[in-house]
């Protein structure tokens, strides 16, 4: 007989082979034992998860011919000696009661009118069902949808369909109404490497485990495809296959390159990242691949630092805890999070990069790179050190700024050598406003000041103080002050009794400044001279020149009023205050 492949040979013959899906087979055997079998099923999933297989299985459970009138829960093994005909058929894919359909080859309504719709009405010619199986049925058109709907809602009783689809969301949902759907998941790491154990015992291959984990990671959760790969790599070695045969049969990086690049990355050594690149393009290595690999245990590596006990999280790492912890302590989870994003956009570029080399060349230089920034929490210490008015530690000077920096600080030493030393609690006080130990002899000529010394602004910190305190502090100085300035200005801030007082007051002239004596607390005294401040009254406010103001006659005439009106002290300080102008003019 002729070689089979792996994946075809250990292909599951009954529902216990299947592996990682033992919800759905459970659900299955049940439907069968119960007599709650539905007309119609859909199998969505990954590819190589076992759809295919559990459809053939199941209808191989439903015409098994060991049992007459149910299914049989165990059906027959096509390497049994009393496996029914049945059995063997559906297995080989030639049973006339059981039809495969490619539903990518066979798209159009004529296809579903000739094989399905013609055909449903005949009775099975030997067992017990007719089953449909539809591989791919997302790929069917929508006119062949269409057609089909009647019938799959209300077929004969003794027909059964089931659907198998790797892109669920192009089923339409007319159709997922009227089946019952199953969601097949992929197969975690350790059921694919313990179904390869079963493989290579039973065929007596010598591969170490460490080979076998590398060939079922390879997989990706797909069982056929592990198997698969496990074929090309027994075909490309010898006798005893190792983790370097592995890699080298499938050109992807092993756990040496990644474990390589990790450490080259943590230690900065741009020189060890340049070599891993070299050499995974001389072994003809895919770029994309060992950038995915290196996605993957960031990943890994970030889960394990969050949550290290949590085992299933990280079941598909390609190292061991022992070695995650090695690595791990070296980054922070933000470094990861950083390595993961700008390799992800690596990773991207290179599909289209017309120098795939160079992009990972950079992109991995990158990373290196990366170590040296500050994280936001760091900043945001420092911020708030520096608004305690703490002294932070000096970054380290290259060494050909000591020499410059060592001179200046002596220079400085010597300029504020002389300077009292103030601390950062003590405050310097306010100049007095009191003036009174001053006569009118300080206008004599005052000896040159010194040159201004270099002077160091103290670090003060104000004592907090609530909204209610700021409300209630009297400050006698200031109130003392404000006093002073209403003598000296002659207002008594008393309200204008009436308009007449009102218009007398516009017509005075501006109030004389009052000349007050002030005292030092001894027993001399001098008088303040007064002070124009003429100069600092505005032009609407200044008096106005006289004008002559016109006599009225017994009867005067409106323009006479407007005249007399215009020419009243009292009117025009009114009309330059209030910036108005005399719109009607009347006599009492």
């Amino acid at each position: 007989m002729s070689y089979q492949v792996i994946a075809r040979k250990w292909r599951p013959q009954v529902f216990d082979e299947v592996t990682g899906q033992e919800i759905i087979t459970q659900t299955l055997r049940n439907a069968l034992e119960y007599d709650r079998l539905h007309h119609a099923y859909l199998f969505s999933g990954a590819r190589g998860v076992g759809k295919t297989t559990t459809a053939r299985i199941l209808a191989k459970a439903l015409n098994c011919h060991k049992t007459k009138d149910k299914p049989n829960l165990t059906p027959c093994k096509t390497d049994a000696k009393d496996a029914c005909p049945s059995c063997i058929e559906i297995s080989e894919s030639r049973s006339i009661d059981v039809l495969e359909i490619d539903a990518a080859s066979h798209t159009g309504i004529d296809d579903v009118r000739g094989t399905i719709i013609e055909n449903i009405n005949f009775n099975p010619a030997r067992d017990r069902y007719k089953v449909f199986i539809i591989d791919e049925v997302h790929q069917l058109s929508k006119a062949a949808f269409n057609a089909l709907l009647k019938t799959l809602e209300e077929p004969p009783a003794n027909v059964v369909f089931i659907m198998a689809t790797t892109e669920l969301h192009k089923v339409p949902e007319t159709i997922l109404s009227r089946c019952q759907e199953f969601e097949f998941r992929t197969i975690p790491l350790q059921k694919i490497f313990d179904r390869l154990k079963l493989i290579a015992n039973a065929e007596k291959i010598d591969i170490d485990d460490e080979a076998l984990r590398e060939i079922a990671r390879s997989g990706d959760g797909s069982m056929r495809d592990a198997q698969s790969n496990f074929d090309q790599v027994i075909s490309f070695s010898a006798d005893k296959i190792t983790s370097a045969d592995v890699t080298n049969a499938l050109g992807f990086a092993g756990v040496e390159v990644l474990s390589k690049t990790i450490e080259a990355i943590a230690n900065k050594d741009v020189k060890a990242v340049l070599s891993v690149v070299d050499d995974l393009i001389s072994r003809g290595h895919d770029l994309r691949n060992f950038c995915r690999d290196l996605l993957a245990l960031f990943r890994d590596l970030l889960v394990f630092k969050v949550a290290g006990g949590e085992q299933n999280l990280f079941e598909a790492a390609v190292f061991s805890s022992d070695d995650m912890n090695r690595m791990s302590v070296n980054f922070a989870e933000a470094d990861l999070i950083r390595f993961f994003n700008s390799l992800a956009e690596t990773e991207t570029s290179l599909r289209d990069a017309a120098h795939p080399r160079y992009m990972l060349e950079i992109g991995l230089v990158k990373l290196l790179e990366m170590r040296d920034l500050v994280s936001l929490e760091n900043i945001i210490e420092r911020l708030d050190a520096l608004a305690a008015g703490a002294t932070l530690p000096e970054k380290s000077k290259p060494a050909s700024t000591h020499a410059a920096a060592a001179q200046s600080a002596t220079s400085e030493k010597k300029t504020l050598n002389d300077e009292p030393e103030l601390s950062s609690t003590e405050f310097l006080d306010e100049p007095r406003d009191d003036f009174s130990q001053f006569d009118e002899t300080i206008a004599e000529e005052l000896p040159a000041e010194p040159e201004p010394k270099p002077f160091v602004v103290p670090q003060t910190k104000l004592t907090p103080a609530t909204s209610a305190e700021l409300e209630h502090i009297d400050d006698e100085r200031l109130d003392n002050a404000y006093e002073e300035k209403l003598t000296f200005t002659g207002d008594d801030l008393m309200p204008i009794g009436n308009a007449a007082k009102l218009a007398e007051a516009f017509s005075q002239a501006s109030p004389k400044l009052v000349q007050t004596t002030y005292s030092n607390g001894s027993s001399a005294t001098a008088a303040a001279p007064a002070i124009d401040v003429s100069a600092m009254i505005p032009d609407h406010v200044r008096e106005p020149e006289n004008i002559d103001i016109p006599t009225l006659s017994d009867d005067p005439t409106d323009e006479e009023l407007r005249a007399y009106a215009e020419a009243h002290p009292a009117v025009r300080r009114a009309m330059r205050v209030f910036q108005a102008k005399i719109i009607n003019v009347e006599r009492s």
